[in-house]
């Protein structure tokens, strides 16, 4: 009898134990979310990857793959960063191997990263290419105001939801005049029509889901209707819009909070064009005072001034043309610094990453596969790395686990995985997906951990400018100028050298850019150099990419090929 009894009060006491473990849990604060969300960013535009593994221009440069090719300077002669805060970030937390972003442009980046879903679900770009028939080529995948997102979602579930930069999907939501590009902003009456609409503006996203706006470029800069000289990409005054979305933030707040910090830059490569010519000035000539939202009263103090920055890259020895990674990193670590101030930091998940890569830009590519560090301090491991495949489409999904959100509208994460636990265990080796979709134009790739298998189908019109366009460079002896996409380089047609073939030179950095179909070991051909389609030992693999990719695109609303019925 009394070893009964004891037996009962041991099942007691251990489901007394299990329910305080889970009212602990269930009682634990919900974190804090920050992305940080560079634009073009590239591996060798940071420390913490090798460019012999992880692809890039200065990499391709390295490895003699540009050699007998025209000039191609879009590589780093010294390609060491000074980048001491994203290094502490780190060392702080873990550094994803394989994180791609599904569509490697920067709109329907943007859009995936805020839905969880494909950018070819995106309404407006339903509204041009409907379902049932194939996709246009122009992926123009806006957000529309009324459309569900991230931020509604995590608003729904008690979040404090903010946005500061870089939009970039659709005007709808803005509020500037095309008049407002004849003011002269060195007149008051004039810059205050233009804080209005950036005032405006701001208000207006809270349709969006967004308790807070600041500091927002609507689009590319060029692209706003403000008078020429306040078309300026200032970092500084992102990061200001930042600092004061925390600074409003508190540790014994019932509300945890969720920014999008979206930044304009880099924005291409640390070079531009006119930088690489010599008829431009560095970034760090900008007027500092010179926003889109106005021409300020005095300039940002967020962060280091382009003086300092300039000197600091000096002191180090690098070229002045590495300094924009020193820039950025001065954002980061304006952000880290506030976190820590406002005691914020251990319960926030900051997340550093881009929307794509520079190299591959509008392809499938490995321009898909970006930098991505997380810190999350005390739950997710320190100074870890981790070959996880996973992307942008996963993020939403995975904020949702960590907010405990619950009655979510079933498309916010339609197409993602948690990560939720992989990220709190990286060393388990449990994979969340086996694949993953990339889309973008007229091609299509899976992905898997070792291999990538590349699908292309454009419309019948495209392919015959296509072949008349090989066949006249084969004449003229000169580099095609018809992309996949259906996009004709005019600007450069008859020129030779650099930027002379197709938009964005993917056929330069991938020599089989053309091919219909490509099948890439990306163990060994990180860079997607050597196409092993045709290659019948490989015959099984790629039969179950096909399966695979036939099995993403039935689910999507446009046909492609033979791979949709």
């Amino acid at each position: 009898m009394k070893s009964i009894i004891s037996a009962w009060v041991l099942l007691l006491l251990v489901g007394a134990s299990m329910n305080a473990v889970g009212n602990a849990q269930a009682d634990a604060p919900r974190p804090n979310i920050l992305l940080f969300f560079t634009d073009d960013l590239d591996f060798d535009e940071i420390n913490l990857y090798d460019l012999t593994q992880y692809p890039s221009h200065t990499g391709m440069r390295q490895q003699g793959y540009y050699d007998g090719k025209p000039d191609q300077s879009d590589y780093f002669s010294n390609p060491r960063m000074l980048t001491p805060n994203l290094e502490k970030l780190a060392s702080q937390g873990l550094t994803l191997n394989r994180f791609y972003i599904t569509s490697p442009i920067c709109t329907p980046s943007r859009f995936t990263i805020l839905t969880g879903r494909y950018a070819s679900r995106s309404q407006a770009f339903l509204h041009h290419s409907p379902a049932g028939g194939p996709a246009n080529v122009n992926w123009g995948t806006g957000l529309k105001i009324a459309e569900t997102n991230i931020a509604k979602a995590l608003q729904d579930a008690g979040y404090f939801t903010g946005v500061v930069g870089k939009w970039h999907l659709g005007h709808d939501i803005s509020r500037y005049d095309k008049e407002l590009k004849t003011l002269d902003p060195m007149k008051p009456e004039d810059n205050q029509r233009i804080r209005d609409a950036h005032e405006d503006t701001c208000e207006a996203f809270k349709q969006a889901g967004f308790d807070f706006a600041d500091s927002i470029y609507v689009g590319n800069i060029g692209e706003i209707h403000v008078p020429q000289m306040l078309k300026r990409e200032n970092l500084p005054w992102v990061t200001q819009g930042a600092l004061n979305f925390l600074d409003l933030q508190s540790p014994e707040s019932d509300k945890p909070f969720f920014l999008y910090m979206s930044l304009p830059l880099p924005h291409n490569q640390f070079y531009d064009t006119q930088n690489r010519s010599g008829k431009g000035a560095g970034w760090w000539n900008n007027d500092p005072r010179a926003t889109p939202g106005g021409y300020l009263d005095e300039a940002p103090t967020s962060q280091p001034s382009s003086d300092d920055v300039m000197r600091r890259i000096r002191e180090a020895g690098l070229p002045d043309v590495n300094s924009m990674a020193t820039n950025l990193d001065d954002s980061l670590g304006a952000v880290m610094a506030k976190l820590e101030e406002r005691g914020l930091a251990e319960n926030t998940v900051l997340i550093f990453t881009s929307d794509h890569q520079s190299r591959g830009k509008n392809t499938v590519y490995e321009a898909a596969r970006v930098p991505f560090v997380v810190r999350w301090p005390g739950k997710i491991p320190a100074g870890v790395r981790s070959d996880l495949l996973c992307g942008n489409v996963d993020l939403p999904s995975t904020f949702l686990e960590w907010a405990g959100a619950e009655n979510v509208p079933e498309d916010v994460g339609q197409d993602g995985v948690s990560l939720a636990q992989a990220l709190l265990n990286p060393e388990d080796a449990t994979p969340v997906r086996d694949a993953l979709l990339l889309e973008c134009g007229f091609a299509r790739a899976v992905v898997t951990d070792r291999w990538k298998l590349i699908a292309c189908r454009a419309p019948d019109e495209i392919m015959q400018r296509m072949a008349e366009d090989a066949a006249r460079a084969e004449r003229e002896g000169t580099r095609r100028y018809v992309a996949w996409d259906g996009r004709t380089n005019e600007r450069n047609r008859g020129k030779r050298g650099f930027s002379a073939g197709v938009v964005m030179d993917s056929d330069r950095d991938f020599p089989h850019y053309f091919d219909a179909d490509q099948l890439y070991d990306l163990d060994a051909d990180p860079f997607e150099q050597v196409n092993l389609f045709g290659d019948e030992a490989n015959r099984e693999t790629i039969e179950q990419l096909q399966d695979q990719l036939r099995g993403f695109l039935e689910t999507l609303p446009h046909t492609f090929g033979e791979f949709t019925p």
